[in-house]
């Protein structure tokens, strides 16, 4: 379980750092093309899905039946959502893809309607990026903590 966070938590951190690499590219070669429309589709069904995922591994991560509690007529005891370490990465994870499909759909409305702005896009890879990495250091500590035994 720990391993598998552990995984998810590298993977979001090594895209996230080919993101960068690409924005930096982009800023570094401005004689790039972008198909606003194909980018506004793409990252339209990207937020619909990440949007979808989030909230069914949130539900996931309830820890508890609510059929079993409504039988025995007593309430168990609850535990926080998403406390399993790997469905929290896995949350995480979903977070982030979330918050770069919406800096795609923000970049490709703005490239959309002014065409020059086409700088929105590595901009917007830079604050969400950040913002990703941000969110993910809590959670790789505590994964590296159960690792070490803290």
């Amino acid at each position: 379980e720990i391993l598998g966070a552990l995984m998810s938590m590298i993977i979001v951190w090594m895209v996230t750092g080919v993101l960068i690499y690409l924005a930096c590219m982009r800023l570094l070669h401005p004689d790039y093309d972008i198909d606003a429309t194909v980018m506004l589709i793409t990252s339209a069904c990207a937020v619909l899905t990440n949007i979808l995922l989030s909230l069914i591994l949130h539900q996931t991560g309830h820890g508890h039946s609510h059929r079993a509690q409504a039988r025995q007529g007593t309430s168990a005891p609850l535990e926080p959502a998403l406390s399993n370490a790997s469905l929290q990465a896995a949350f995480v994870h979903a977070i982030g893809d979330l918050f770069q499909s919406i800096s795609v759909l923000i970049s490709a409305l703005i490239i959309f309607f002014k065409p020059q702005y086409k700088i929105a896009d590595p901009i917007c890879t830079f604050v969400f990026s950040i913002f990703v990495l941000a969110t993910t250091i809590t959670i790789l500590r505590d994964i590296l903590t159960m690792l070490m035994e803290g």
